[in-house]
């Protein structure tokens, strides 16, 4: 009895410790189970763009100085300051005007079809003849000589130039041209006097004889040329030049007679 309980007891501490000694083993992993992927990379970042150039700032409190160029700027260049004329010059170009004057006054007046125009370019001539030798008596007291310059040889090739352009015209054009021609002139002259001879004129008897006598003068011829062209109208002069008068205003034109 005693014998067959202690064989029982040995029996389970066998299989107790058999059990003990054999670890259960792991499971192996499912053949339809996919492998896990691998995470994608990552893109490479995009190059940032360059931000475009800029000029430095100023310091703080800085101004740009007067007259210095600007970034970015074109400059000009400023025409540099024309030289004042001497009194041997301002007699040239007087002389140059009043010749001027002079040709195509003579011109006009054998070649112009208005009788108000030929008295005109008479007075025009005369008047321009006396100056010229004011001009030169004058100069031969101060003891000097006229003296060439860029306006008294302008002068000399638009006398030229007008002359052609006169000696091409007749009739009513002529007389036209030539009253254009003389408010041109004269406008001309007056803008010198004013602009360059009185400024300019050193001489005290010079500038007398610019302020008191030609200016006057050449004054009262532009007006009288601003009125002969008034006068004269689009189409050329009137009664004066022996042509057919147009109708009074409200008057009505005779029809031609019947043939």
């Amino acid at each position: 009895m005693v014998a067959s309980r202690n064989a029982l007891v040995l029996t389970i501490g066998l299989a107790v410790g058999v059990g003990c000694s054999n670890p259960p083993t792991a499971s192996s992993p499912s053949t339809n189970e996919a492998p896990p992927q691998p995470a994608p990379a990552a893109a490479p970042p995009l190059p940032e763009e360059a931000p475009p150039a800029t000029p430095p700032a100023p310091p703080p409190g800085a101004e740009p100085q007067a007259g210095a160029a600007q970034p970015g700027t074109a400059t000009t260049p400023s025409a540099p300051a024309e030289a004042p004329l001497t009194d041997e010059q301002i007699l040239a170009v007087l002389d140059a005007s009043n010749k001027k004057e002079i040709d195509e006054a003579q011109l006009a007046q054998t070649k112009a079809k208005s009788k108000d125009v030929k008295a005109y370019a008479k007075v025009i001539a005369q008047h321009h003849t006396e100056a010229k030798a004011k001009q030169a008596k004058l100069a031969k007291k101060l003891g000097i000589t006229a003296a060439g310059s860029d306006k008294s040889e302008q002068l000399t090739e638009e006398t030229q130039s007008a002359l052609e352009q006169l000696k091409a015209l007749q009739g009513a054009d002529f007389d036209q041209q030539f009253v254009a021609t003389m408010i041109k002139d004269h406008q001309n002259t007056l803008d010198f006097l004013d602009r360059k001879a009185l400024p300019n004129a050193k001489n005290a008897d010079l500038k007398a004889l610019v302020e008191k006598d030609l200016r006057p003068t050449i004054e009262k011829h532009l007006k009288d040329a601003e009125a002969l062209s008034q006068k004269l109208g689009p189409a050329g002069a009137t009664g004066t030049q022996g042509g057919a008068q147009p109708p009074a205003p409200g008057t009505k034109e005779a029809p031609p007679p019947p043939k």
